[in-house]
């Protein structure tokens, strides 16, 4: 779906080489600083490199943005906020690339609301909720814009943190969403920073260190060893009926 042929910002991220497949929710982890963001930029057409990254075979930078935002969707860490709009207006927006609001949104809008908890949101003006209630309705909306009774077009979708600010129960519900969005066909990446939900949810696992490649695979490719390497943490693998579970080790200090 989308490869990446020695992908590098310099200074940020890179070469990286790889491939986001269709039907896979692919989760990127490593610390602070090892290139997830840049790494999602480049996938998504907002950060200009060095190599290669194509999108179904095409190379990105022949898609003009219009185009690019029929067949992509990104979310970013930080999305300025229109003023003055409200939750409903918000959500509106993801038809822009589309044609415009239309039946078929209308029906996709509500049935994400009970799961992401959208009604209350929808008639409040976005200055007046808080943080979390605000990302819930950023990730409705990015996940709108390639929903396929809305958008036959739509191909990636791409999250940057997209649990942050959320309670727990929102981040489980985003990430089965996430996790129904790849089963529909869409090939989804997204980054987080907790390492049980990403072997939990992921069907692929891409860890970055100092902006390489450190580990990519299933969710066993995450071991005691690698995360002492790359988080400099010490943890311990339990596992019980099929689940793999790492907590940090305590006796053994970092």
């Amino acid at each position: 779906m989308l490869a990446l042929e020695d992908f590098a910002l310099a200074g940020r991220v890179g070469p990286v080489s790889g491939e986001f497949r269709a039907g896979r929710l692919t989760l990127l982890i490593g610390p602070n600083g090892s290139g997830k963001s840049s790494l999602l930029a480049g996938a998504a057409g907002l950060a200009e490199g060095e190599g290669r990254v194509r999108l179904a075979g095409r190379d990105l930078d022949a898609f003009d943005l219009f185009e690019l935002s029929r067949h992509r969707a990104m979310l970013t860490q930080q999305v300025p906020l229109p003023q003055g709009l409200r939750g409903y207006e918000l959500l509106a927006l993801a038809a822009e690339p589309v044609g415009g609001v239309s039946e078929a949104l209308c029906r996709a809008i509500a049935a994400l609301a009970p799961e992401l908890g959208l009604e209350p949101l929808y008639d409040r003006p976005l200055a007046a909720l808080s943080g979390g209630e605000q990302q819930r309705l950023l990730i409705a909306k990015t996940v709108l814009q390639l929903d396929p009774k809305v958008n036959p077009d739509g191909a990636l979708l791409l999250l940057d943190e997209p649990l942050a600010g959320l309670d727990w129960r929102h981040q489980l519900a985003t990430l089965g969403l996430l996790r129904r969005c790849a089963d529909r066909g869409l090939a989804v990446v997204a980054s987080i920073h907790d390492i049980n939900l990403a072997c939990q949810f992921g069907d692929d696992i891409w860890c970055l260190h100092r902006g390489r490649l450190a580990a990519r695979g299933g969710p066993e490719v995450v071991t005691p060893e690698l995360i002492a390497e790359v988080f400099g943490v010490r943890v311990r693998l339990l596992e019980q009926d099929g689940a793999r579970l790492l907590l940090p080790d305590t006796e053994a200090g970092c």
